[in-house]
């Protein structure tokens, strides 16, 4: 029950514009702690059940960022510590003024408890994960609401419906949008839905086995029953890719496009499973994958093919914040406060208002300083290599940490030049996901 509520939350909550307003996600943090908490009555109530937690340094590593994310808005720090424009208020003013690292330490509490909500999100996947049945079951239900949100933003993309949910504006048309503000975003979440889509369909038309009392097929009965079992799948899966086309997001297109050629060549890899079969099914999700391109790709190529005026503005955010790093390279700027604090250094050649760094690397370092980003950094890149080492050394089930390898390509790349890792469904999605595929890295005769 507590992970079917676990995967109610992660499926909805891109439905309310990508939980990207305060009262959704701390909605979403809310259901997060209970189900944790329920989690923690489940381990009291039954002691006997054996638990796997994750690599020691990873969970030394999170808690680390979170913690100095927290010590950045104490007034007790020195006063060299403290967020410049505490001191230029101080002057101004004529008062003293009680600073912190952090310029809003509420701006910067609510981003740890983001943080901390995708941790647990993380944690619960994991544990939950353990289990094939759970495991696979996480995935389809991934795989499905992706499909449903596409199927909802082809549904108004083809009506010509200006409209996002009941929200109604001119900008909107054109681009398949689903129930995302901006469709990079969009094109990020339905990246990750598709590679656990391809994974669910590999996992299934692979894992079907004849049985011994079955009375051998002819060739012609073989064929129809494959074409039979993959018709509707690959219909989702060429479905899904439209949407994910007509988003006409470069940077979506192309990190989803290095995250499906990494799942495919680590299915392609296991030397075992080095099949006909297996060359068809793969087959199979990159020819509808060509064909879906083939169809709608006009618009994307033709912004693939010119650098507009945002790419420069971005590249003019990308050297100011590059400069602000440098003169506070340590301590950062308080996590979550790039908004205000990046006023600082923006100056007249930069017209339109940024909000983000468009770059969720430059932004990390930005607010949280070089060393704690990095500890981030590092955390995520650590359970992506376990992943690598599962998908490489299980001997069945390594699908599922080969998507979690696939996933964390996608959204690296994508991080370098916008920022839907920082939409809480994204993120939420992202963590699920994860989780599972860390879960399913370990053998599963071990029981600690």
């Amino acid at each position: 029950m507590l992970h079917r509520l676990l995967l109610i939350l992660v499926i909805l909550a891109p439905l309310p514009l990508g939980s990207n307003r305060e009262w959704s996600w701390t909605l979403c943090a809310f259901v997060v702690s209970v189900i944790s908490l329920g989690w923690v009555l489940q381990s009291i109530i039954n002691p006997g059940r054996v638990h796997r937690f994750p690599p020691l340094p990873v969970t030394v590593l999170f808690l680390s960022v979170c913690t100095w994310a927290w010590v950045q808005t104490w007034n007790v720090v020195p006063l060299n510590w403290q967020h410049p424009l505490w001191n230029m208020g101080a002057e101004a003013l004529g008062l003293p003024l009680s600073g912190s690292v952090s310029l809003s330490a509420e701006d910067s509490v609510t981003a740890v408890m983001r943080l901390l909500c995708y941790g647990l999100v993380f944690f619960l996947s994991f544990q939950f994960g353990r289990q094939r049945g759970l495991a696979l079951s996480a995935f389809k239900w991934l795989a499905f609401a992706g499909f449903c949100y596409a199927i909802y933003g082809l549904v108004i993309f083809w009506g010509d419906n200006p409209s996002l949910l009941w929200f109604h504006d001119e900008s909107f048309r054109g681009d398949v949008r689903s129930t995302f503000v901006n469709r990079n975003s969009f094109a990020t979440y339905l990246g990750l839905s598709l590679l656990c889509a391809i994974a669910v369909f590999y996992q299934q038309v692979m894992g079907k086995r004849l049985a011994a009392y079955t009375l051998p097929r002819d060739r012609q009965s073989q064929i129809e029953q494959f074409v039979l079992q993959v018709w509707k799948p690959l219909a989702a899966i060429l479905l899904m890719t439209s949407a994910l086309i007509l988003t006409h997001s470069r940077g979506g297109f192309l990190s989803t496009l290095s995250g499906g050629l990494v799942l495919v060549l680590l299915l392609n890899h296991r030397q075992r499973i080095k099949s006909n079969r297996s060359k068809v099914v793969l087959g199979g999700a990159v020819l509808v994958s060509i064909v879906a391109f083939v169809l709608t790709s006009e618009v994307l190529l033709k912004r693939i093919d010119r650098l507009t005026v945002d790419s420069e503005s971005r590249m003019q955010v990308y050297q100011l914040t590059t400069d602000a790093i440098t003169d506070n390279p340590v301590l950062g700027f308080g996590y979550g406060t790039f908004t205000d604090s990046f006023r600082l250094y923006r100056d007249d050649k930069l017209g339109a208002h940024f909000d983000k760094t468009h770059n969720t690397y430059l932004e990390n370092i930005f607010e949280l300083g070089w060393p704690v980003a990095g500890a981030l950094f590092l955390c995520i890149i650590w359970i992506t290599v376990l992943c690598l080492i599962g998908a490489r050394v299980r001997g069945k089930d390594w699908v599922f940490p080969a998507t979690g390898v696939a996933a964390s390509v996608l959204v690296g790349i994508h991080s370098l030049f916008d920022f839907s890792l920082q939409m809480p469904a994204i993120a939420i999605t992202y963590a699920c996901l994860l989780g599972t595929a860390c879960a399913q890295s370990y053998s599963s005769r071990l029981s600690v």
